[in-house]
């Protein structure tokens, strides 16, 4: 019994394709569906606070669309809620699937 031939085959040519010429593809894919967008995100929050601020606020978790803030006192709690939230939150939200900011004393 002779294989099957294969529906889109037109040729001479075996259709079969290489595994190295498909791997990469298949890896790429896979890498960036399984990457942990916390890593990134919470680099981004270094980079977004700046030099001064960032030792002073830590963020903490990422679940569900709501990133966490650890602040180091109350005043700057006072001060990120009140005046910069707003901006924060545009800012993280032009890269990231981010629906809330949140910080916390501590």
């Amino acid at each position: 019994m002779k294989g099957r031939t294969p529906r889109n085959y037109f040729g001479t040519e075996n259709p079969a394709k290489k595994m190295a010429d498909l791997l990469p593809d298949v890896l790429g894919s896979i890498s960036k569906k399984a990457a942990d967008p916390r890593e990134e995100l919470f680099r981004f929050w270094n980079e977004l606070m700046g030099e001064k601020m960032a030792p002073l606020t830590e963020p903490v978790s990422f679940a569900d669309g709501v990133l966490t803030v650890k602040v180091k006192s109350s005043t700057l709690y006072s001060l990120l809620v009140a005046h910069e939230r707003p901006r924060l939150l545009g800012r993280l939200k032009e890269k990231f699937s981010i629906r809330n900011l949140v910080f916390r004393v501590g």
